[in-house]
């Protein structure tokens, strides 16, 4: 009721309350930063251990469990959780909000030093959690008339969004990467005495590259390389070995050389198509 009489009594003073709570509404509204992802602090901690060969019951008896035991005697953690796989070990580490975290990362590190783990055990690595990290923006790419679309996309697509200055970094994830394989011919092989580390040591010396001399361009002395380079699978067929003393063959006369792409290991779709991965 006293509210009520005092604006009453000054209409004049009201208003300009009203209007001063509008504009400076409207003010903090329109200048407010807009961000999809925000920066945010995440009070977490990761730890990551590989085993190579080791079960998932022994990585959590030799690895993970003496992780947890070390680390729980950290001050500011709120919680412990671990996950025990074939050949490697994640400990997550949650700490209460308002933790210092580059503190707390500091004294994580001095308990994992301390820490006595077998000996075929991978230096733990230690991460933390930043939403930064995830990515903004995740595109599918599908191009029919591209035989190889992964390195078509890797020297094609991925520059252009490198060049942005927006762009911190660009990561490739699924699609098969083609590459070219050398498959031997042991019949071949026998006929002309040959083995697998001759190949091998007539495909690593054929590319090669040597210095002779240096040019004058303008003010500048710049160096000259020359030697051959064998980068695309018709040139590979063409390697030179040698046989019987004197004799040339070339490497597609002992092997089957084709392009040929990584085995997929998940299947994605891309509007209701199927694709491996």
């Amino acid at each position: 009721m006293n509210l009520t009489k005092t604006v009453l009594k000054r209409p004049v003073t009201t208003v300009m309350v009203i209007l001063c709570l509008i504009v400076f509404g409207l003010t903090s509204v329109f200048s407010s930063k807009l961000e999809l992802i925000p920066s945010m602090d995440m009070p977490m901690l990761i730890v990551m251990a590989t085993y190579p060969g080791a079960s998932p019951d022994d990585v959590d008896q030799l690895v993970v469990q003496p992780i947890e035991d070390e680390t729980g005697t950290l001050t500011g953690i709120k919680g412990v959780t671990s996950v025990s796989n074939e050949n490697y070990g994640i400990v997550l580490l949650e700490y209460d909000y308002g933790t210092d975290i580059d503190s707390a990362y500091d004294d994580l590190k001095k308990k994992m030093d301390a820490i006595e783990l077998p000996d075929d055990v991978k230096t733990p690595t230690i991460m933390e959690m930043n939403i930064n990290d995830v990515a903004s923006i995740t595109l599918a790419v599908n191009n029919d008339a591209q035989n190889d679309l992964y390195n078509y996309v890797n020297d094609e697509v991925v520059p252009e969004f490198e060049k942005l200055s927006s762009v911190a970094s660009v990561d490739i994830s699924g699609g098969q990467k083609e590459y070219v394989k050398i498959e031997l011919l042991p019949e071949k092989l026998n006929q002309y005495h040959l083995s697998m580390n001759a190949i091998t040591a007539a495909v690593k010396s054929a590319d090669f590259s040597y210095p002779v001399g240096s040019t004058q361009v303008g003010k500048q002395e710049l160096s000259v390389s020359a030697g051959v380079d064998y980068s695309t699978m018709e040139s590979l067929k063409k390697i030179p070995i040698t046989v019987g003393g004197s004799n040339i063959i070339y490497l597609e006369d002992v092997a089957n050389i084709y392009n040929a792409k990584e085995a997929a290991s998940s299947i994605g779709r891309y509007n209701g198509v199927i694709r491996s991965l």
